[in-house]
């Protein structure tokens, strides 16, 4: 229940109670409406519990199944994503859902396309090459690694199938949901292509057929060459985009039609090779099955280079074809079931078919033949190679003739149609598939430019936009005319997306994340691993030159990705890996000893509003860095209760949106707490994690103290009693003045910045007129993004504003005009963003506190920050008794054992003298600003007694500041030390006030004693 501020109202013990019922009833289960983005809307939900009896009841009462059915129903048209495909061409996911169209199932959906994507032009035309190539043992062992390699993707790809539901995409949408955008989007760029390369090969094949075909008959389309082949291969890819154009389900049943083919043509090939042969083919090198012939390409005999990695490259881009089922995800009725279970069984049969080709055809045919003579053996039944053999010139024989199960199928047509039959299949299947994973890359808009390809049409979708690019691209591949070329182009494409794909389940596991729950039972982690590597193995092995240029493709689409990706949220292993290594680390960490070497200065920075105290939190970034741990801590005027948890979640998610848009690398902690020593007292006790808690509290300097002691003393003895606290908690100390102006620069937002923070609910203080309230309902500015290079300002800055609440969703636009003013007029604020082109950052070190001023000072002066420029001097002080040179000389080899590169030393003799008059006016004029009228938190004429040789120092320290760093572009100074009646005396302000008072921006630094830097390595 929200209120009119948009807040949602505190019900007594988080119940509300039905009138009809006994029980307290929170709320029922959500529908689809409340769940947005992948997750439950806290504003619009409430867990179903119903308390009744002290028992805690899921459900107000028993659900039947028709429910939770309908339920799940409607859970399921949510996209649990975001950024993506819900809205690839302006609808709604529902509508985007087939209508009228249930989806295919495995076998028509899966099993047959992985078939005919797998059954390509190496079935009929190049298994008995491998055979004559590599031999029996040699060419199971290609077949083998193969099917290997293909069924360990196959497993990766079936755990992270059976992970939940899965959409459109194939492969991309695998490796995306599971690695993140970075390696999906380029990965399935990549496979894309392979896939469109691999139509090309295939089109590319059959114009090879068709050209030695029609050779025969002396038919010559231009040359009989390579340019006939490039003609027939065009062609053959628009005949197959035209009969694409028609529909998915008009091309499944050409698919039928075209697995019908190519079963009869391999019968055909295997009852012709029992049969009586003809005078044509013995003359050819067909023996019929002969031991002799068994045993004679039992082994290998390598020819012209080839060797059993080149016959691996020939043979492994037909098994590339088992991602054809899961590239058509989005039309299968169950693709956690079909995918799996489909490309198993297709695997098994083609891997069993090639077997079976490339064993008949080596256990029929000798390697080499004239095509005069028959094969001859010796007495010890050993063929006898014909001359042919010496040079290689044989025309026939395994080794040499394509053709060669066209000559011994019963009837050679059909291993013509077969040869058609097969590459036409894989053509369509890559020309179907490829341009669906290419439509699902462009819905999630990873790449410029490309989101134009997203949208589809017709009742499944079909993207016909995609379906002419890939046609133009396959078709430019065409005019390459050389199916060697091409196949070692994409073995290794497809070889980089599987190995991926096994590394995104590797990786998933790895996690170990409870949302990884593949339900493939055969899946192991170390099998995916397995895969992967053997992938990238072949790769170099194959070619490391293409496997060179394909990695440095992948690398400079990752990186692109990465670069210019937008918020995307997917849920991916890359993110599960980073809290598990985040956690481990943490734990790690705490079970180390402490050490100087290891030291990092990590800050607790009371920041209160952060928007309002902006110089503040850059301040405090140039110190840290990214490197070291910066938390921005804020008290909330909330009474410390379980009814204000949901308000500080709210500030710290866009107080964190806030640090990241102004690229600070930091935490937000609110708090909540009806005094701000109280608040900042218990940020102090629980901020961090193990060893990673603040050891340094940086606080901004209060600007009206004065004012303070006089109408608001407790908001002025808060602030004083927090330095105490610091000190008593072993804290290092830091102050902050930014110069005249303060750090506070709320009054400089524009007038029409609504203010979110005055939205506050009854469970608020009783309460306004305090120091802690004003500070929490400062306005919030525009948001200004922090440049990138340097610290110059970008020009024609975009401005948003995020509301609480309702206004939440509002945003504000300033113009070009109106961001410069505002620039101009929070320059205080703004001033740690810019770089400072020269100048000197001034260490005072007048006292060794663990040497916490010198490391600070490094890192202010060591970029990136915004006094990166600024050189470095020291200061320091000496009594008259001491000689000066010797102290410099000791500083000197201090600061060199030490690594601090300095400009200037600079040692001050302190000499007995008088104070100035300006110096004593100032210091009077102070007192009297604040002992003036009847006040009754004056200044004791007894403190000042007692405290009247330190009040000098502080005086003749000034006129020091004044004289050597008035100019400075920064100046840093020990924190004067007293005791804590001194400190909580306004005798401390006071002297805080004459060191910082028309000085340039200073911090006071006080360590707590611990050495912060050592001499050793």
């Amino acid at each position: 229940m929200l209120d009119k501020n948009g807040f949602k109202k505190c019900i007594p013990h988080c119940l509300s109670r039905n009138k009809n019922s006994t029980a307290n009833q929170i709320h029922p289960l959500p529908s689809s409406a409340h769940i947005e983005n992948g997750s439950i809307n806290s504003e619009h939900f409430t867990p179903p519990l119903v308390i009744e009896n002290n028992i805690i009841h899921y459900g107000k009462e028993q659900r039947n199944i028709s429910e939770l059915i309908n339920y799940a129903e409607d859970f399921n048209k949510i996209d649990l994503e975001t950024n993506t495909t819900n809205s690839m061409d302006g609808r709604s996911s529902e509508e985007f859902n087939v209508k009228g169209f249930e989806g295919f199932g495995w076998i028509t959906g899966v099993l047959i396309r992985c078939i005919l994507c797998i059954f390509g032009a190496t079935l009929f035309l190049r298994m008995s090459w491998i055979a004559g190539q590599s031999g029996i043992v040699f060419g199971f062992g290609v077949i083998l690694l193969s099917c290997i390699v293909v069924l360990l993707t196959a497993i990766s790809m079936s755990a992270i199938a059976t992970n939940g539901e899965i959409k459109n995409g194939g492969c991309y949408y695998l490796v995306s949901r599971s690695l993140g955008p970075e390696y999906g989007g380029a990965i399935g760029l990549i496979f894309y292509i392979a896939n469109t390369i691999n139509a090309s090969m295939n089109c590319v094949g059959l114009a090879e057929a068709l050209r030695d075909i029609l050779k025969e008959y002396d038919f010559y389309l231009i040359d009989g060459g390579i340019n006939d082949i490039r003609i027939y291969a065009i062609v053959v890819c628009l005949i197959l985009q035209l009969i694409i154009f028609i529909g998915t389900e008009f091309e499944n049943k050409t698919q039928l039609l075209l697995m019908v083919t190519i079963v009869i043509s391999i019968f055909s090939h295997s009852i012709g090779t029992f049969l009586p042969l003809s005078k044509e083919q013995i003359q050819k090198g067909v023996t019929g099955y002969s031991l002799k012939t068994f045993y004679d390409n039992l082994y290998p005999d390598y020819r012209n280079d080839i060797s059993f990695i080149s016959t691996f490259g020939v043979y492994f881009p037909a098994m590339t074809g088992i991602m054809g089922g899961a590239n058509m995800s989005g039309d299968l009725k169950d693709p956690s079931k079909s995918i799996p279970k489909g490309t198993m069984w297709a695997i098994a049969i083609t891997t069993f078919t090639y077997a079976w080709a490339m064993i008949t055809t080596a256990a029929t045919a000798v390697r080499d033949s004239t095509g005069f003579v028959a094969p001859e053996f010796d007495e010890f039944g050993h063929f006898i190679p014909p001359l042919c053999r010496l040079n290689n010139t044989c025309p026939y024989g395994l080794a040499n003739d394509m053709q060669l199960m066209k000559l011994q199928s019963i009837w050679p047509p059909l291993i013509i149609v077969g040869i058609f039959a097969t590459t036409l299949s894989s053509a369509s299947g890559c020309l179907i598939g490829a341009p669906r994973v290419f439509q699902a890359l462009c819905a999630d808009k990873l790449y410029p430019g490309i989101s134009y390809f997203a949208k589809g049409q017709g009742k499944n979708n079909d993207p016909f936009r995609a379906y002419i690019l890939t046609w133009a691209i396959a078709s430019a591949v065409i005019l390459i005319g050389d199916l060697n070329v091409i196949a070692e182009v994409i073995t290794n494409f497809f070889l980089a997306a599987f190995a991926l794909t096994n590394f995104a389940c590797f990786d998933a596991t790895s996690a170990k994340s409870p949302g990884f729950r593949p339900g493939f039972k055969y899946y192991n982690s170390w099998l995916s691993l397995l895969g992967s590597v053997l992938c990238v193995t072949i790769m170099f092995v194959l070619s490391w030159i293409i496997s060179l240029a394909t990695f440095i493709i992948f690398a400079l689409l990752f990186l692109f990705i990465k670069h210019n990706k937008s918020h995307i949220n997917w849920g991916t292993s890359t993110e599960a890996n980073r809290y598990r290594k985040a956690l481990s680390g943490l734990i790690k960490v705490s079970r180390q000893t402490a050490h100087v070497k290891t030291y990092r200065p990590q800050l607790l920075v009371l920041t209160g509003n952060l928007i309002a105290r902006q110089a503040l939190v850059d301040f405090s970034n140039s110190i840290t860095k990214g490197t070291n741990l910066l938390v921005c801590g804020h008290v909330i005027p909330y009474h410390s209760s379980v009814s204000s948890t949901s308000y500080v979640r709210k500030l710290n998610d866009h107080f964190t949106d806030w640090l990241h848009e102004q690229r600070v690398k930091g935490f937000y902690c609110g708090i909540t707490h009806t005094s701000l020593r109280g608040g900042i007292q218990s940020l102090i006790q629980s901020v961090g994690l193990g060893k990673m808690h603040p050891n340094i509290l940086l606080i901004g300097y209060k600007q009206r103290w004065i004012e303070d002691v006089k109408t608001s003393y407790n908001d002025f003895l808060e602030y004083t009693q927090i330095i105490c606290d610091a000190f008593q908690s072993k804290l290092s100390l830091c102050i902050l003045r930014n110069e005249n102006y303060g750090l506070d620069h709320s009054s400089l937002l524009p007038q029409d910045c609504q203010d979110f923070f005055t939205h506050l609910p009854d469970v608020t203080l009783p309460t306004t007129n305090t120091a802690l309230f004003c500070d929490f309902t400062r306005g919030i500015p525009p948001k200004i993004i922090r440049p990138r290079a340097g610290f110059s300002a970008r020009k024609g800055s975009h401005f948003n504003l995020s509301q609480l609440g309702r206004n939440f969703s509002e945003n504000m636009a300033v113009n070009n005009k109106t961001a410069a003013n505002m620039q101009a007029s929070n320059l205080p604020n703004m001033r740690y963003k810019y770089l400072i082109k020269e100048g000197f950052v001034d260490v005072w070190w007048l006292y060794n506190d663990g040497g916490l001023i010198l490391l600070l000072a490094f890192l202010l002066t060591d970029g990136p920050s915004f006094a990166e420029n600024c050189k470095l001097r020291i200061f320091t002080i000496s009594p008259k008794t001491i000689d000066s040179q010797i102290i410099q000389k000791h500083l000197k080899q201090v600061l060199k054992k030490f690594r601090i590169s300095y400009f200037e030393i600079i040692v001050i003799i302190d000499e007995e003298r008088e104070l100035f008059t300006e110096t004593i006016e100032e210091y009077e004029e102070l007192l009297n600003k604040i002992n003036d009228g009847e006040n009754e938190n004056r200044i004791e004429e007894q403190v000042l007694k007692d405290n009247e040789h330190r009040t000098k120092r502080i005086m003749k320290q000034k006129e020091w500041l004044l004289e050597y760093s008035f100019a400075s572009s920064f100046v840093i100074l020990t924190l004067p030390l007293a005791p804590e009646k001194v400190i909580t005396n306004p005798l401390y302000m006071l002297w805080l006030e004459i060191l910082s008072n028309d000085m340039p921006p200073l911090l006071f630094v006080r360590g707590n004693g611990d050495s912060v830097m050592t001499y050793y390595s």
